[in-house]
């Protein structure tokens, strides 16, 4: 039975990087998700087909190149895929394959998404901080269905999730103003601070969890600065992986109250 639900978790999270290359590609450029349905190749605007769109295997057999036009196609996408579906494996290790857990998959894309977009783009769109919320909110409502006493889950766990968000967003805001009166610079992007307020849902309060937030974070900060500086790029060092990878530690380390499990 392990085997099967890993198979199905490779499967999904396959299918789910997928989707993660599409909100990388689509989102810094104000490219309708919903609307625009089918993909295209962005040198010779052909619409691509099944045999184009295969996770990852589609551009091994192609070998890095659009099946029309012959243009070469990076290495971005196929490792946003991987990325998506190690991500998913390591939640399914975590969490387990059930009706209550099914849901934090769904989390996999918008976080590789946040950091691939942070990386290239220096930004982190309001659309994937809200499905962080939107996400957190499924699963509590799904949760507290299924749990003994539902108003009494809803109640104690909503709370805290939405002291979380106050917690997190705000103390993310507090520190943006104090470093733009002290330093005279922008310390945290609005973006941050918004992605703050959403894993302030999934967090609640717990003292242990915003220590781990804040070390994790800030030294994964420290890794990426010295990374970034060292390639000698001029932009400013994106913050949002840091916060994205110490957002996935402290899920993982302390499996999150919101999923009741």
């Amino acid at each position: 039975m392990f085997f099967i639900e890993m198979a199905f978790v490779v499967f999904l999270g396959l299918a789910l990087g997928s989707f993660a290359t599409a909100l990388s590609y689509r989102l810094p450029r104000e490219i309708s998700i919903v609307t625009r349905a089918r993909s295209q190749c962005p040198s010779c605007g052909h619409v691509l087909e099944s045999a184009d769109l295969v996770p990852l295997f589609s551009w091994v057999f192609l070998r890095g190149k659009c099946r029309h036009c012959r243009a070469h196609i990076g290495m971005r996408y196929p490792l946003i895929e991987l990325a998506t579906l190690a991500l998913c494996l390591l939640f399914f290790f975590v969490y387990g394959l059930s009706a209550q857990t099914i849901f934090v998959f769904a989390l996999a894309p918008v976080l590789v998404a946040i950091i691939d977009i942070d990386l290239w783009h220096q930004i982190i769109p309001d659309s994937l901080n809200t499905a962080i919320a939107v996400i957190g909110i499924v699963v509590l409502a799904v949760n507290a269905g299924m749990a003994a006493h539902p108003v009494h889950f809803l109640m104690t766990r909503g709370i805290q999730a939405c002291c979380g968000v106050l917690a997190y967003g705000g103390g993310a805001w507090l520190l943006r103003a104090a470093a733009g009166v002290i330093l005279k610079r922008e310390a945290l992007g609005l973006g941050d601070v918004k992605f703050f307020a959403a894993a302030g849902f999934w967090l609640g309060l717990n003292a242990m969890e915003a220590s781990f937030l804040m070390i994790v974070s800030g030294g994964a900060g420290v890794i990426l600065a010295l990374l970034w500086k060292k390639r000698g790029d001029a932009a400013e060092v994106p913050f949002g992986p840091s916060l994205v990878i110490a957002f996935i530690f402290v899920l993982c380390l302390y499996r999150s109250a919101l999923l009741g499990v």
